[in-house]
C-alpha cells in the first residue's frame, strides 16, 4: 500500500493494521537487523531487537523462571545462522515450552532440509536477498 494511501486512510479515520503489533527480531548481522527494524518502525510496528538465540530466549522470559514465557510478542523474525545456537535451536527450545507465537526464519540457504525443520517449529521461510518492500 502506497504512503498517499496510507495518509488518506489515516485522515478517514482507519487505523494502520501494523499499530500495536509487536515483533521482535533475531539477528547477529546489525545493519540488517536494524534495517527491518526500521522499515517495520515506519509501518507502525512496535519492534524488538535481539543479538542472537541466548538473547532471544532472554526476551521470551517472564519472571525468574525459564519455563514462564512472554507471549506479548505478535511474531518473531529470527536468522538461522548466528553465532553460538542457530534460529532454529533457539525456535525450537521456545516450541518446547510451549510458544506458539508465528515464527519466519530468515536464511541465505533455504535448502529442502531447513525448509523441512521451519515448517516442523510451525515457521516460515524468507530466503536472502530479499526485498523490503
Amino acid at each position: 500500500m502506497s504512503t498517499k494511501t496510507n495518509d488518506q486512510r489515516t485522515k478517514l479515520g482507519f487505523a494502520k493494521l501494523s499499530a500495536g503489533i509487536r515483533v521482535l527480531i533475531v539477528g547477529d548481522i546489525e545493519p540488517l537487523r536494524a534495517l527491518m527494524a526500521d522499515v517495520l518502525k515506519l509501518e507502525g510496528y512496535t519492534v524488538t531487537e535481539a543479538i542472537d538465540a541466548s538473547n532471544l530466549q532472554s526476551c521470551m522470559r517472564t519472571g525468574r523462571h525459564e519455563e514462564h514465557l512472554d507471549n506479548s510478542y505478535d511474531l518473531i523474525v529470527t536468522d538461522i545462522h548466528m553465532p553460538g545456537e542457530s534460529g532454529l535451536v533457539g525456535l525450537e527450545k521456545l516450541r518446547r515450552r510451549g510458544c506458539s507465537t508465528p515464527a519466519v526464519v530468515v536464511t541465505a540457504f533455504p535448502e529442502f532440509a531447513t525448509k523441512e525443520r521451519v515448517r516442523e517449529l510451525i515457521a516460515t521461510v524468507l530466503p536472502k536477498p530479499f526485498t523490503l518492500e
